[in-house]
């Protein structure tokens, strides 16, 4: 195993085909073995990120709009459900997210953008994490790419929730809670 200090990650390489994987994930991402005999013990609040599935953060619901909807409909939207962000989808399939940051970085500075659709303003091709997806999975998912939130597909692939880094925040808060507690 080697360590990488100045990125802040720390990798292993694959024993089937020696590719250098982030540390933690499920199975390489260049041969798809399995990686999961490989992984160290680590501290309780490690091992619990990586033996819980996405689904104990329990997803929220995901609202969806169409992708010819108005960047002004899809905030109003936002706004009613008091949520962060809307799959946007086009003949049935989701092919983006519109999020509060979206509104803030590419919609306020050009108020014209409100009567555009919202498929200009969305982010397309959303990753998704799977339901069974471990949790330190979807930390990496969403530390590499940049992302708030995270749809959640069930086992036909399609989303069937929406995990944010305040459900994320939630369940390391009450980990730590509880690892102090037994300590």
């Amino acid at each position: 195993m080697q360590f990488l200090i100045r990125n802040e990650a720390f990798t292993m390489n694959c024993p089937h085909c020696g590719h250098d994987n982030i540390e933690g994930i499920d199975a390489c991402e260049e041969c798809g073995q399995s990686l999961t005999g490989m992984h160290e013990a680590g501290s309780p609040l490690e091992r619990s990120i990586t033996e819980h599935a996405v689904q104990v953060l329990a997803p929220k619901r995901p609202v969806t709009v169409s992708a010819a909807v108005s960047v002004q409909d899809a905030v109003n939207e936002l706004v009613r459900h008091r949520i962060g962000c809307l799959l946007v989808e086009d003949e049935g399939t989701i092919t983006g997210i519109f999020t509060e940051r979206d509104v803030l970085n590419r919609v306020l500075p050009d108020r014209a953008a409100l009567e555009k659709p919202v498929s200009e303003y969305m982010t397309a091709s959303p990753e998704m994490v799977s339901r069974t997806d471990s949790i330190a999975y979807a930390m990496h998912a969403m530390s590499v790419g940049g992302y708030r939130h995270l749809p959640v597909s069930g086992s036909d692939g399609e989303p069937t929730g929406i995990i944010s880094a305040r459900d994320l925040l939630r369940f390391l808060s009450v980990r730590f809670a509880d690892i102090r507690d037994q300590s």
